[in-house]
C-alpha cells in the first residue's frame, strides 16, 4: 500500500533569511512521499531565486503569485492546487521554521491511526531556546480570543501527552485532505485568527482535532506587538478578527452570554488603552464595530455554507475572556523584579551572561519557600564553580575567570503552583549587576 501524500506549504512574503533553514530541515526529513511547495506572495528579496539555486530537490516547486494574497489568501492557493493533485494531507508552515526529521512521519502515523482527526497539531518550540513552548494547540474564549497553549512554557512531560484540542497553530497546521473538502478553506482574514476559524469549521464538519507531541518543529516566534503602525494595524485586525470569528461560528443559542461578556471585554480593553494612554485604541475598537455590522451578511452567509452546529463549544472557555499574556526570557533571563526590597531577575532552566573576570556576589533568593529549596548551580568554562541553595535568601562570593557564566537550576517552580506567566529556576542578584535588560515581553 503506498504512503499517503503530504503537500508541505511553505509561505513567504520577502523571507529569504529564513528559507534555507525551513527547507535543509524538510529536506532532512525521513518521510519520503512529500512535495515541498514555496507559495510565494509577489516577494521583492529574490526569495525565489535562493530556492531555485541552492535546492535541487524535484520534490520542491515554488507557486509565485502575482500579488501578496497575504497568509490566508497564499495558503488557500497552495490547499487548492494539493487537493486538485489529490493530496492526502496538507501541511502549512511558516517560512522561519525547522522540523525535526521524523516530524511529519509522525504526523501522518498519528492521523492515520485515528481517521476521525481532521487536524493534528505538532509541538511547536522556540528556535533558539527548543526547551521553551511556543504551541502545542489553541484555545479560545468566549469573545474569540486566542491564544497558543503553553507558550513560553518548560517543555517537559506534561506536555507531552497527546490530547484533544480546540484549534492548531497556523504556523505548523498538518490538515487531512478529506477534512479540508468538508470544511472549506481558509477566511478572508487578511491574517490573524484564519487558522481557528479552519479548525472551528472541522470540528463541526464531523473531524477531531489533537495535538502530536512527538512531531517536532522549531519557531523563531516573537511574543512583541511590534510598534508604530505595524502595532496599530494588528491591534486592529485582532479585534475586528474576534468579532467575525464569533459571528460565523458561535452558536446563535449562546448570545445571551456571548455579548455580554463581549461587551466587557471591549469596556475592558478600552479602559486599559485609556489608562496606559494608548488612545489610539478607541478608533481601532470603533472601526472594528462597524467593520463587523458590515460583515453581518457574509457572516450569515459563512454559517449557511458551513452550518453551526458548535460541536467544539464545550472547548470554548468562559473563566477568562483574554490571554493574561506571555513573558519570554533573554539569554535565559526574565524581567528584573523587586523581591524584598531587592533587584533580582528570574532566571529560566539555564541563564548565560558574558563575565569580563574577577569577583562577584551572587545573591539567590526563594519567593515560593512553600514549594521547596531554590538550587542553581553556576559554571565558568563548563565547570562548577559555585552550587547555590536557599530556603529563603542566601549570598555567595564568588571569583570567575573572564568567557562565558552560566547558571542552571536544578528546581523549577512551576507556573501552574505558582501563578506566575513562566516557569521560573530561581531569582538571582548579580554583582556587578547583569548589563543587558533588553528582554521581550507581551501582554496581551
Amino acid at each position: 500500500m503506498p504512503e499517503p501524500s503530504v503537500y508541505v506549504l511553505i509561505i513567504n512574503w520577502n523571507g529569504r533569511e529564513h528559507l534555507a533553514d525551513c527547507f535543509d530541515s524538510l529536506l532532512a526529513g525521513t518521510y519520503r512521499n512529500c512535495r515541498f511547495v514555496l507559495i510565494d506572495n509577489n516577494s521583492g528579496d529574490d526569495s525565489i531565486a535562493l530556492v531555485k539555486e541552492r535546492f535541487s530537490d524535484p520534490r520542491i516547486e515554488i507557486l509565485s503569485l502575482p500579488e501578496n494574497l497575504g497568509w490566508s489568501g497564499g495558503n488557500n492557493r497552495g490547499i487548492e492546487r494539493a487537493l486538485e493533485d489529490g493530496a492526502d494531507y496538507v501541511f502549512l508552515l511558516n517560512n522561519d521554521t525547522a522540523t525535526a526529521p521524523d516530524a511529519i512521519e509522525r504526523l501522518v502515523a498519528a492521523a492515520e491511526s485515528m481517521p476521525e482527526c481532521g487536524a493534528l497539531a505538532p509541538k511547536m518550540v522556540l528556535f533558539d531556546t527548543p526547551y521553551l513552548l511556543n504551541s502545542i494547540g489553541i484555545e479560545c474564549s468566549i469573545i474569540g480570543s486566542s491564544w497558543d497553549i503553553g507558550v513560553g512554557r518548560l517543555d517537559g512531560p506534561k506536555w507531552s501527552t497527546p490530547r484533544t484540542v480546540l484549534g492548531v497553530c497556523g504556523g505548523a497546521m498538518f490538515l487531512r485532505a478529506e477534512a479540508l473538502r468538508a470544511a472549506g478553506l481558509l477566511p478572508d482574514f487578511q491574517i490573524y485568527l484564519d487558522d481557528l476559524d479552519l479548525c472551528l469549521r472541522i470540528w463541526n464538519a464531523g473531524f477531531k482535532i489533537w495535538n502530536c507531541p512527538e512531531a517536532l518543529v522549531r519557531h523563531k516566534f516573537s511574543a512583541t506587538m511590534g510598534e508604530g503602525k505595524r502595532l496599530r494595524q494588528k491591534y486592529y485586525l485582532n479585534t475586528r478578527n474576534r468579532m467575525r470569528l464569533v459571528l460565523r461560528n458561535f452558536p446563535a443559542a449562546q448570545m445571551h452570554r456571548i455579548i455580554p461578556k463581549m461587551l466587557l471585554g471591549e469596556a475592558k480593553s478600552i479602559g486599559r488603552g485609556v489608562l496606559d494612554g494608548d488612545y489610539w485604541k478607541l478608533p481601532a475598537h470603533a472601526r472594528a464595530w462597524c467593520a463587523s455590522l458590515v460583515y453581518l451578511r457574509e457572516a450569515w452567509r459563512a454559517r449557511r455554507r458551513h452550518g453551526a452546529s458548535a460541536r467544539f463549544w464545550d472547548q470554548i472557555r468562559d473563566d477568562m475572556l483574554f490571554f493574561p499574556g506571555v513573558e519570554l526570557p533573554e539569554r535565559g533571563w526574565y524581567e528584573t523584579r523587586i523581591v524584598h526590597g531587592e533587584a533580582v531577575r528570574p532566571i529560566s532552566k539555564a541563564a548565560t551572561m558574558d563575565w569580563a573576570g574577577g569577583h562577584l556576589r551572587l545573591t539567590l533568593i526563594n519567593c515560593y519557600p512553600a514549594l521547596g529549596d531554590a538550587e542553581t548551580e553556576v559554571f565558568a568554562g563548563g565547570q562548577l564553580i559555585a552550587a547555590l541553595c536557599t530556603e529563603d535568601r542566601t549570598v555567595y562570593d564568588v571569583t570567575a575567570p573572564p568567557g562565558l557564566l552560566e547558571f542552571r537550576a536544578k528546581r523549577i517552580f512551576d507556573a501552574d503552583e505558582t501563578g506566575e506567566l513562566s516557569d521560573f529556576g530561581g531569582w538571582l542578584r548579580v554583582d556587578p549587576p547583569v548589563v543587558s535588560d533588553n528582554i521581550r515581553l507581551a501582554r496581551k
